[in-house]
């Protein structure tokens, strides 16, 4: 087995860990993240249990923080990547002003001014690399991929967004 092939089951592990940690009821993870980028990212589709066949969530985990978001109108890991960053972003936004983001609390007092500005730093890595359309042939038909959804903003300095 290879770093990457390890780097995945540790990913996967995580995955499978954290659902279970948030109490995520569902038909299972893939054996193989639906993208990912070694040793950085990895996102991984989660089988609906009240809609067999349908992804119900999306996880991320790697160098960033693992977190899972619903499935619902994401229907490629490029757009969930998307989803994340946006999410990260909007709760940077409030930590780095010393709260927490609604219904949501995250770090100490003393250390989520600091994290706001790390989450914030990983949503700019994602949104990079969902623009990156070189990293999403083989996984997306490219020639679709304007159609799904990701379109640059003019202030956002070439970060994607819907």
């Amino acid at each position: 087995m290879n770093k990457d092939e390890q780097w995945v089951l540790e990913q996967r592990e995580v995955a499978l860990a954290y659902l279970q940690k948030h109490g995520v009821d569902h038909l299972g993870v893939g054996d193989w993240p639906a993208f990912h980028v070694s040793p950085y990212v990895a996102v991984w589709a989660v089988q609906s249990k009240a809609s067999p066949g349908q992804i119900g969530w999306w996880v991320i985990s790697g160098d960033c923080p693992t977190d899972y978001i619903s499935g619902a109108g994401l229907t490629n890991p490029r757009l969930a990547m998307q989803a994340f960053a946006r999410q990260w972003n909007s709760m940077s936004s409030h930590m780095k002003q010393g709260n927490n983001p609604p219904d949501i609390r995250i770090g100490t007092d003393q250390n989520r001014m600091e994290l706001g500005e790390l989450l914030e730093k990983r949503a700019a890595a994602l949104s990079v690399m969902v623009a990156d359309r070189d990293l999403w042939e083989g996984i997306l038909d490219v020639q679709d991929l304007p159609n799904q959804g990701v379109q640059r903003d003019a202030d956002s300095a070439g970060a994607p967004d819907a």
